[in-house]
């Protein structure tokens, strides 16, 4: 394709339409100072090609003047032996329209897709290699993602070169086997080794798993003893998490951050559409102004007209009085026309006291605001430093956890006691007394246990001590009896219960710390001090008054009113003036005059023909009641703006507290789940056939093992067979590179002698310069030089789709900036050699510098029929 003309209708400082055509063959240049349009008019051919009529992306509302509406850019085109014409308009009533020789042949997405083929397809399109933005001449992907996606659309074009590509390097084909192989190791491996969730994962995961279960079944009783405490301490925790009111307290705080941030949502779309109806309310009136103006025009101008024309038939001398009597309404509209000034001035006074007082008003509020702000925060501090001092007194857990096992010990060991003790049984005669142990009666024809020091009391007889002679199993419950006297001494605990209601003081205390400190972070993220400042920063006008000022929309209107005033005692003098001027030359050519007011009396009479009968007073109404409109729009939306919330602040609150609920919840299911795994495991390990299980487990190890060396092996033949491909795709790419490097050569030549470019096998682009047999890498050349390569390159590669029957413009923005004097005159030699029937746009701001490239000059003219 070749580019004929483009036109911009409102496109950034084109807010009326350009042309910038018609552009020929060969080479073309557009130099034109900073700040002209150059690269405006680059974004605007790159928006054709490239952003589709519906997207409203960052680019495309970029493209949009400061005064708004929609942009439009029009691209004429040689493209197969037709005249095809491009239109395109986005943002407001978005469109897309392609006509062929006149013919309207595509509209919307069928335009966006004849676009996509033309640039991506078999016209070659001209991507980010052909198309330079300015500044960016160099051909190495960048990190900024625009840049980053014109270096892949550059990789594109370099595919898409010539024909033979296909065959040379294995085209799709290889490309899809290369894929499948990559994908399959990739399924496989990572960087690091096996892929997590990959097969050669999972098997060695499964020979790891195999592999801990075989030992971990020799600890058997262990670990089912950990499992049984770990599930008690799951349940209690789980006990805690579910405690109604928490969750309740949860919910409702959600509900109320919800309800609170819809309600701000609501209230800021409110005040955008109370903003657009206030724009809207100014915009009728201004427009009623100005036909009021335009009509009182026309009836003033009949009015002198018909005047002037019976004047012109009085006496010279009535011409003379005239005159005089011109002179002196011209004096008196001048002094009106002070007066009217003053009165503007003063207007305008009293507004910016009113908006001053308004200021003040705000930076007073905001103080006071700071100040509760201040005062909750060290409420919140307060408690959070009291929550920690009774936190440092009560139990940890661990400390808890601790005492609670030596209370256990001591109930085991008694238990252990217990059941091994002799028992005795009493047979008692009817009346006889009933034999004690530790004080307590032995119940009849019941077993019962003998106590530690073996002592039974017999009534009327004196005691009975049986010697029990398990002397260790009594020195073992008294060990564990003052192991655990000792620890709650440590303390200061009386006995457990004591113990446990520490422990529960201490973590309400630390739940009392939790809110505090989360109060504390949402009023003062950054310290309390720091909004100290702030509030310190505001400065305080308490000598603003307002007593004896109007209100804003009072000020507004009377400011509107003297400025009406002025306009029309602007318009009075400016009236008097010309009819001052009218009349001295009525006097000077009396009869003149008569034929020529004739004529004016006829004109202002068809120009009246069909309007209303002048009524200034109703126009002057309908003006008013405009105005007050639009005042009253921007007053309503002032005054929502000042009650508006802080939406990001409330949305920050309502994620935090849904960010709280799904952790509870994660909690729950962890826990729960926790659970099941332990009771499963516990129901397991308290059945018999360790044995068998052992030998299950040894048996799909083996198993498991088998299956790792085949996946080892399967990654192995993957990563040869994918090294064996790139071996032959980089020797089908060397001899891809052939038809470029001969079209480089004689480029190279004008600038190096004997001189050649490296090229990369995995960008695709040129990496070194080979000079008088030294090999230099492109990024320690000069920027110079770098910038010349880069630009030859380009060179080839447009030559390159011109033999192929593909032409693609070739346009740069800004190049050849870091080129002497003498180096860009060669490019320049260049440039014209290798023109042929290319087509290459050069845009540029130096105007001495490219004067010596000797050719044809564009530039923005006013467009037609746009």
């Amino acid at each position: 394709m070749k580019l004929r003309e483009i036109t911009l209708d409102n496109v950034r400082r084109f807010t009326e339409p350009v042309t910038i055509g018609p552009i020929g063959d060969g080479v073309t240049l557009l130099c034109e100072p900073n700040e002209a349009g150059k690269s405006t008019l680059f974004d605007a051919l790159h928006a054709v090609f490239f952003l589709k009529h519906n997207s409203k992306s960052g680019d495309v509302t970029a493209l949009r003047p400061h005064s708004g509406g929609k942009v439009s850019v029009e691209c004429t085109l040689e493209h197969e032996g037709a005249t095809w014409r491009i239109r395109k308009e986005w943002l407001t009533g978005a469109s897309a329209r392609i006509w062929r020789d006149g013919t309207l042949v595509h509209q919307a997405e069928a335009a966006e897709d004849w676009l996509a083929n033309l640039v991506s397809g078999a016209a070659g399109g001209p991507g980010g290699l052909l198309w330079v933005r300015q500044g960016r001449v160099f051909l190495e992907a960048s990190e900024k993602k625009d840049q980053r996606d014109e270096f892949e659309k550059r990789r594109d074009l370099l595919t898409a070169i010539s024909g033979a590509v296909e065959q040379v390097t294995g085209g799709e084909r290889m490309d899809r086997i290369r894929s499948e192989v990559s994908e399959a190791l990739n399924r496989l491996q990572s960087s690091r080794g096996a892929r997590k969730g990959g097969r050669w994962a999972d098997a060695q995961d499964a020979v790891d798993a195999l592999g801990t279960q075989e030992a971990e079944l020799a600890g058997l009783v262990e670990a089912l003893r950990s499992d049984l405490d770990a599930r008690r301490r799951l349940t209690a925790e789980l006990g805690t998490l579910d405690a109604p009111e928490a969750a309740q307290k949860r919910r409702a705080d959600l509900a109320a951050a919800g309800a609170a941030l819809k309600e701000a949502e609501g209230l800021a779309q409110e005040l955008e559409t109370l903003r657009t109806r206030a724009d809207l309310a100014k915009a009728k009136a201004d427009s009623e102004r100005a036909e009021i103006a335009r009509q009182n025009g026309l009836w003033d101008e009949l009015e002198k007209a018909t005047s002037a024309y019976a004047q012109a038939d009085e006496a010279h001398a009535a011409a003379a009085q005239k005159s005089h009597d011109a002179q002196a309404a011209d004096t008196a509209a001048g002094a009106a026309l002070s007066a009217a000034t003053a009165a503007h001035a003063e207007a305008d006074k009293m507004l910016r006291r009113i908006d001053d007082h308004a200021r003040a008003k705000t930076a007073k509020d905001e103080h006071t605001r700071l100040g509760k702000v201040i005062a909750q925060a060290e409420a919140a501090d307060a408690d959070r430093i009291a929550a920690h001092a009774i936190i440092s007194k009560g139990p940890d857990d661990k400390t808890v956890d601790t005492i609670e096992k030596l209370a256990r010990a001591v109930t085991t060991s008694e238990a252990v006691r217990d059941a091994a003790a002799p028992r005795v049984i009493a047979h008692y005669d009817p009346d006889a007394p009933m034999v004690t142990m530790g004080g307590t009666p032995v119940a009849a024809q019941t077993p019962t246990p003998l106590p530690a020091d073996g002592m039974i009391t017999l009534p009327g007889i004196g005691q009975l001590q049986i010697d029990t002679a398990d002397q260790e199993t009594s020195a073992t419950i008294a060990q564990a009896q003052a192991s655990l006297a000792t620890a709650l001494d440590a303390g200061g605990w009386p006995d457990m219960t004591g113990l446990r209601d520490a422990a529960r003081i201490r973590a309400q205390a630390q739940r009392a710390h939790d809110l505090a400190q989360n109060a504390l972070q949402t009023l003062a993220p950054d310290g309390v001090e720091h909004l100290r400042l702030l509030r310190a920063a505001i400065a305080i006008d308490e000598t603003s008054d307002a007593t004896d000022l109007p209100d804003r929309a009072s000020a507004m209107a009377a400011r509107l009113q003297t400025e009406q005033t002025l306009e029309q005692a602007q318009a009075d003098a400016r009236q008097t003036d010309s009819k001052r001027q009218a009349c001295a030359i009525i006097f000077a050519q009396t009869e003149a005059k008569k034929a020529a007011a004739h004529e004016r009396q006829q004109k202002a009479a068809r120009d009246v023909e069909g309007l209303p009968p002048l009524n200034a007073a109703e126009g002057q109404t309908r003006l008013e009641e405009l105005l007050r409109a639009a005042t009253d729009a921007q007053t309503a939306a002032e005054t929502l703006a000042s009650k508006l919330p802080d939406v990001q602040s409330l949305k920050a609150r309502h994620d935090r507290l849904e960010a709280v609920a799904r952790a509870a919840a994660a909690d729950r299911v962890r826990i729960e789940k926790q659970i099941a795994e332990l009771n499963v495991r516990i129901e397991i390990r308290g059945q018999e056939g360790v044995e068998e299980a052992l030998e299950d487990v040894r048996g799909r190890l083996s198993v498991a093992q088998a299956t790792l060396a085949r996946v080892v092996q399967e990654k192995d033949v993957l990563v040869r067979l994918l090294d064996a491909l790139d071996t032959a795709q980089k020797a089908a790419r060397e001899t891809y590179f052939a038809p470029v490097a001969e079209e480089l050569r004689p480029l190279l030549a004008d600038l190096w002698d004997d001189a050649e470019l490296q090229w990369s096998d995995e960008t695709l682009l040129p990496v070194s310069l080979l000079r008088k047999g030294t090999e230099e890498p492109i990024d320690v050349l000069s920027g110079g030089t770098q910038e010349q390569i880069a630009f030859l390159v380009r060179l080839a590669f447009a030559r390159l789709l011109a033999k192929s029957g593909r032409h693609a413009p070739l346009i740069l923005d800004d190049a050849l900036v870091y080129s002497d004097d003498d180096r860009i005159e060669r490019m320049f030699d260049a440039l014209h050699g290798a023109a042929g029937d290319l087509q290459i746009i050069v845009l540029s701001c130096r105007q001495r510098a490219f004067r010596e490239l000797g050719a044809p000059s564009l530039g923005f003219r006013p467009a037609t029929g746009l």
